[in-house]
């Protein structure tokens, strides 16, 4: 008797142990949301970035430079995201509400994938327990921030590929004052385009509800077309088509860009007052033009430099055009 006493006491401390592994295995480590992506997980992918980042981690680049970006062309923010080996940050062929009204901001992505019972019942329910309310594409809505823009990974959808229609678009716009890029489409066109400001890119329009799709993604690696977006990339949208640019980016896109639309202003005055010849300014700048460039930033448009005129100098002296 006294023997099995003693086994008993082994036993059960053993039994114990292996209860609470298997409980925190299959039990309390099971997250309470599995759509939106932890902050570790948005850390990771953007972890070049050093600045300021909101609270679920996705970086926050300043108000100030997507206030500048909006003033920069697409081609010249694609052409040093290209010449940095980021190739694959650019999509065309959309429709939008607005042809001259550009979308940029920091996006929210989502990702979304064809509906399979199984799975959308289990995300609903944890979906709901975490605290999301509402239909599963209006889950994004309620995390938005001013200047975000609602990046959906919609698999091409049409069809009951609708994601937003007025009101939802109307909540969006009021929570980010910007629009939403979606591969996938949306309706109530004619209402959403009298919001003043608002913008959608979407591949197309269509009457049809929301249906046979499922929200697997939060703050998630998204893939638009041919460009791959991650949580806090900048959204730049305009007519040519949408660059995604990643957030370390931004400043170096913008004040580049910037100079180049000086360089380019300086090219138009100066070929249409016949002081050089097409072929002279198409090619690389001889000295002499160089020259002649830094002379006419000084004397009419100092205002209109994106940072001191000596560190303008040390950049094109260091930059290859």
């Amino acid at each position: 008797m006294a023997f099995m006493k003693q086994i008993t006491k082994s036993i059960i401390p053993a039994l114990l142990f292996i209860f609470l592994i298997t409980s925190s295995m299959y039990g309390q480590s099971i997250p309470n949301d599995r759509v939106v992506a932890t902050q570790d997980e948005v850390l990771y992918y953007t972890y070049m970035w050093e600045g300021e980042r909101y609270p679920d981690g996705r970086p926050k680049v300043s108000d100030d430079l997507l206030e500048r970006l909006k003033n920069i062309k697409i081609e010249d923010a694609w052409q040093l995201m290209n010449e940095m080996g980021y190739r694959n940050q650019f999509e065309s062929g959309w429709k939008m509400l607005h042809d001259d009204v550009p979308i940029v901001g920091r996006a929210l992505t989502t990702v979304y994938k064809p509906k399979r019972p199984d799975i959308e019942d289990r995300l609903i329910k944890e979906g709901l327990a975490a605290g999301h309310v509402g239909a599963q594409n209006s889950w994004p809505i309620d995390m938005l921030q001013e200047n975000d823009v609602y990046i959906a990974d919609h698999f091409g959808k049409i069809a009951q590929g609708i994601l937003i229609g007025d009101k939802l678009g109307n909540s969006i716009f009021a929570r980010t004052g910007t629009g939403v890029v979606f591969d996938g489409s949306i309706r109530d066109i004619e209402t959403l385009a009298e919001l003043d400001g608002f913008n959608a890119f979407v591949r197309d329009w269509h009457p049809a509800n929301r249906a046979e799709n499922m929200l697997m993604g939060i703050n998630v690696p998204a893939r638009i077309g041919n460009a791959t977006v991650m949580p806090g990339d900048v959204i730049l949208a305009k007519r040519m088509g949408v660059v995604f640019i990643p957030p370390h980016l931004v400043e170096e896109v913008v004040i580049t860009s910037e100079i180049v639309g000086l360089r380019d202003r300086f090219v138009h005055e100066r070929v249409r007052a016949g002081v050089y010849t097409p072929g002279q300014v198409d090619a690389r700048w001889t000295n002499a033009i160089e020259e002649d460039f830094l002379d006419w930033l000084i004397n009419n448009h100092l205002d209109k430099l994106p940072i001191p005129i000596e560190e303008m100098q040390n950049y094109l002296q260091h930059r290859t055009w």
